[in-house]
């Protein structure tokens, strides 16, 4: 019971954390003149401040500190996990300070996704590394010198794919709580109990944060927080469901690619999109599912509320194929896939003609 109330704890000071530091990074935002001006591309249609991302860093970091003052299984448990916490935070800081340059002063996406590749090999050399990868039919497979291509592109992936995703009030603060909570209900059945504090209080940061982003938004996360929120939520991935010794329930890889379909999936058919018309990977446009959903008819927050319960959805699934032994894993993710790619394909079929696959001017 004592290690629930700690949870309790760490989520709640996160959040209210986050929620007490949001008007002071919007004065901050203010002062430095990190403020998002309109264009044909976005959808908010004044000026607004776009440093949220402090909010919720500062948020994220509040509950830690009381931690040495605790004496249960939980603070024991931070303790074995020092070092690869402090990596983590010290990447985490390195995308706000990156984050809050591109705010104030902008930063083109061949630098950023430099400094990105960079962080990813620390974090990789700390130990946050994908080492293995589950097999459905024996033990697990080791990666050996391909756990650093593969651990660097996941956490270069899974960051820009929060990035992008933040086109809209609300999007990825609320997705990223939905994918953190089904991540700390993950950790807290596997007994992973440093895991799933983290998860909690990114969790709790983003929740905080989210009465002052919702639409009509107050306040923006800007790439300060899109970023850091993107990094930690890479490396809890990993910690989570890829390290050896730690994995929940050693999940085949279609838990995590499940859990964070959303955010992949979206990056991943902008990116083929861009490609297939001859386009920079980098260059921003209107073909996000979250501008698809405003094109339909929806609002922001009617849309930000759908692609929830999409990343809710998705979470659950991954929850429930997790605790399946590996040959039912396998099945179950496998028919999962097949009724999404058939969803999608319907989708795109009733929309052909309305939507087109091109930036609109």
């Amino acid at each position: 019971m004592t290690q629930y109330k700690t949870y309790l704890v760490m989520l709640l000071v996160s959040g209210v954390g986050a929620w007490l530091f949001t008007p002071w990074a919007i004065r901050l935002a203010l002062h430095f003149g990190a403020v998002d001006l309109p264009n044909d591309r976005k959808v908010h249609r004044k000026p607004m401040p776009r440093m949220g991302g402090v909010a919720v860093f500062l948020g994220f970091c509040l509950p830690w500190a009381g931690l040495y003052l605790l004496h249960n299984p939980v603070s024991t448990g931070f303790m074995d996990f020092e070092k690869r916490f402090a990596a983590m935070m010290l990447a985490a800081t390195a995308m706000l300070v990156l984050g809050i340059y591109d705010d104030i002063k902008g930063a083109d996406a061949t630098k950023k996704f430099l400094v990105q590749t960079l962080v990813a090999l620390a974090l990789w050399a700390a130990d946050i590394r994908i080492d293995q990868v589950a097999n459905p039919w024996g033990s697990p497979v080791e990666l050996g010198w391909l756990s650093l291509p593969i651990s660097v592109l996941w956490i270069v992936g899974v960051t820009n794919a929060i990035n992008l995703l933040d086109g809209i009030d609300g999007l990825v603060a609320g997705v990223t709580a939905v994918i953190a909570l089904c991540l700390a209900i993950l950790n807290v059945l596997s007994n992973n109990n440093f895991i799933a504090l983290l998860t909690l209080c990114l969790a709790g940061a983003c929740l905080g944060f989210l009465p002052f982003n919702q639409s009509p938004a107050r306040v923006f996360l800007g790439d300060s927080g899109s970023l850091t929120i993107g990094i930690v939520l890479a490396c809890v991935g990993i910690l989570s469901l890829f390290k050896e010794g730690h994995q929940t329930a050693s999940p085949l890889l279609s838990v995590p690619l499940i859990l964070f379909g959303l955010p992949l999936f979206d990056t991943l058919r902008v990116m083929v999109s861009r490609f297939a018309r001859g386009q920079s990977m980098f260059k921003a446009d209107r073909n996000h599912v979250h501008h698809r959903l405003l094109d339909m008819g929806l609002n922001h927050k009617q849309a930000a509320w759908t692609l929830y319960a999409v990343a809710a959805g998705l979470g659950s699934t991954a929850i429930l194929i997790s605790r399946l032994e590996h040959g039912r894993q396998l099945v179950f993710s496998v028919v999962f896939v097949g009724l999404a790619t058939g969803t999608y394909v319907v989708w795109k079929v009733l929309l052909r003609g309305r939507f087109p696959d091109v930036p609109r001017k």
